[in-house]
């Protein structure tokens, strides 16, 4: 009775075990719908390809990948974007498609994209983009997307033609140049020099802020005149706390909009999947990842200010002591950065 036990459990977990696998694989195989669309852009693809507008049919390429990833899909997009001269971007699609052939086991596939590579890789154009004096907080972008420290100095493969490069650092004077590829097997390394200093952003920052206003006395009431019940001074705190609620969700908006450009246009131009892309494609990718982080902040303040306006509102309207009512606003100091503490009874 125990052995038969055992063997059901093992039966069990067996069954669990390919089940798991079953829906793993589902949910990576793509819909119809997206099947049908992935053709028609291949297809749409080819027939751009054959009327020589190939600036055209890359994107449809592409974006037939994205949706039903394929290895014919896959030769043709790295066919297109060597045949357009973006040799770099072509190199890194057909090893790609290398790996595809690979994973799947077609020999014959793998090898033919391996050569492909392997003569585009004697023909790769390289940029190096070299710091000599660090500043801090430093950002390096190369044509828009910034270029992560680890990669500054690296002779990077690139496509031919201008490559904008350009750094910033909080109060220094931004440096920017424009670089032209030297031809193949060659590289071009751009230096970045020392950024001078800003006078502006300096006097800038070495304004004060203002004065410190003292924390105010509690409120009392008026000599001869009515009771001041903190209804009102509750109902302007409302309203300064709803402003910061809706600046919040406004920023998050904003953030959350610049993260999904930036992810779009990786995953539109830098990357192969999700999880393979160049360089440019890396850096779009963790920006759009810090701007996702920064929306969500942003989303919780505003949802805070909101929820807290609503609240002093609310209770503003309820009158039934309103000779017990205290509110004192008084200024908060941290480690970690400040803002107003309200101390009071309702």
């Amino acid at each position: 009775m125990t052995r038969h036990r055992g063997n059901s459990r093992r039966v069990a977990w067996c069954v669990a075990a390919l089940l798991s696998l079953a829906a793993g694989v589902a949910r990576a195989q793509p819909s119809a719908e997206q099947a049908a669309a992935a053709e028609a852009l291949f297809r749409e693809g080819r027939e751009l390809v054959a009327q020589g507008k190939l600036a055209e049919a890359c994107p449809k390429f592409a974006a037939s990948q994205r949706l039903d990833p394929g290895y014919g899909t896959q030769w043709n997009l790295a066919d297109c974007l060597e045949r357009l001269g973006r040799t770099a971007s072509a190199w890194a699609a057909f090893r790609e498609a290398a790996d595809m052939a690979s994973r799947s086991g077609q020999a014959e596939r793998e090898a033919k994209a391996t050569r492909r590579a392997a003569d585009l890789e004697k023909r790769l154009e390289r940029l190096a983009v070299t710091v000599s004096a660090p500043a801090d907080g430093l950002v390096v972008r190369r044509n828009g997307a910034v270029l992560d420290a680890g990669a500054w100095g690296a002779p990077l493969p690139v496509d031919p033609g201008k490559h904008r490069v350009e750094a910033t650092a909080p109060g220094k004077k931004p440096f920017s140049v424009e670089a032209q590829t030297a031809g193949p097997g060659k590289v071009v390394t751009v230096e970045i020099p020392p950024l001078e200093d800003d006078p502006a952003a300096a006097s800038a920052a070495a304004q004060p802020a203002g004065p410190v206003a003292s924390p105010p006395a509690p409120l009392r009431p008026a000599a001869g005149g009515d009771v001041d019940d903190g209804a009102g001074t509750r109902r302007t705190l409302a309203f300064v706390a709803g402003g910061v609620g809706v600046a919040g969700v406004v920023t998050g908006s904003i953030f959350g909009l610049i993260a999904s450009a930036r992810w779009n246009q990786a995953q539109d131009e830098h990357c192969r999947t999700e999880t393979l892309c160049d360089d440019q494609g890396v850096a779009l990718v963790g920006d759009a990842r810090r701007a996702a982080a920064l929306s969500n902040v942003g989303f919780v303040v505003g949802g805070v200010g909101l929820a807290a306006g609503v609240a002093l509102f609310v209770t503003s309207l309820d009158d039934a002591e309103p000779a017990a009512a205290r509110v004192v606003v008084v200024p908060a100091v941290g480690t970690t950065g400040g803002g107003l503490a309200i101390q009071g009874r309702f």
